[in-house]
């Protein structure tokens, strides 16, 4: 009897061991947003960007430009213009933003593996390694919300990637106080799980967010403006990689930054 409660305990103890294990992974994994000199300049002038990274919003780290797969600007109409690397961190509308109206700047992370292992961690799968504890596979997109000049408009548009945050009003239209309806899309269809949200000033402490809500079916959510100033919303998700002999999780990570005045 002491020898199957001993059994009990031990498979308790490990299976708890395994939940934290996991959690602390999903919690604590790093993330990039947008940051933007200016989220609603006037008309003629260029937008500068950089792409945070790490755990704290808005400063931490900086991801560099070799790290990105994709950096645009969406304008009104669905007007595509480049964007350009002016440093190892730093990037730039390659043209003026002339147009009033609402931008949207979009980029994408590199998807690629990272394996932690007992001696440490390599960015590859984890065929041919030793002593794994375990592998990733990420993907991670951010988005920002620009607003130039007096126009303002449609937000509510599709880039596309693996994981998104679309809202569904345009934060120039709203104060303190008032709701942000979002949508999230994982692989293009509706994300059902937790959103977070937070804002400049709100914490320097490492993954802390101001508010926190949950996504219906449809994957809709809305999140309250607290505070007046620059906005972050974060969604992520993990599942089962589909070859468990090359990694273990494939994870995704959406942001979206935008300002409130």
């Amino acid at each position: 009897m002491k020898k199957r409660r001993e059994v009990r305990m031990s498979q308790v103890i490990g299976v708890s061991i395994f939940v934290v294990a996991l959690f602390c992974t999903h919690a604590y994994a790093h993330y990039p947003w947008v940051n933007l000199s200016d989220y609603t300049p006037e008309s003629g002038e260029i937008l500068r960007i950089t792409i945070g990274w790490g755990h704290r919003y808005p400063l931490d780290g900086f991801l560099k430009s070799d790290a990105l797969e994709s950096i645009y600007i969406l304008g009104p109409g669905g007007k595509k213009q480049a964007v350009s690397s002016s440093s190892e961190v730093e990037f730039q509308s390659q043209e003026i933003i002339s147009r009033p109206g609402a931008y949207i700047v979009a980029a994408k992370r590199k998807a690629g593996f990272y394996t932690k292992t007992t001696q440490g961690g390599k960015r590859c799968s984890k065929k041919g390694l030793k002593n794994v504890i375990k592998c990733f596979h990420s993907h991670m997109c951010m988005k920002a919300v620009v607003n130039v000049g007096e126009g303002k408009g449609k937000v509510d548009v599709r880039i596309g990637h693996p994981m998104e945050i679309i809202p569904l009003e345009n934060p120039a239209d709203l104060r303190a106080g008032d709701y942000l309806p979002v949508q999230v899309l994982l692989k293009g269809k509706p994300f059902k799980g937790v959103i977070y949200a937070t804002y400049v000033g709100f914490s320097t402490e490492k993954n802390t967010f101001a508010y926190s809500t949950t996504t219906n079916r449809k994957g809709e959510g809305k999140i309250k403006i607290l505070h007046s100033g620059v906005w972050m919303i974060k969604a992520d998700h993990e599942e089962s990689y589909p070859d468990q002999s090359e990694c273990d999780v494939e994870s995704f990570v959406a942001t979206l930054t935008f300002e409130v005045k």
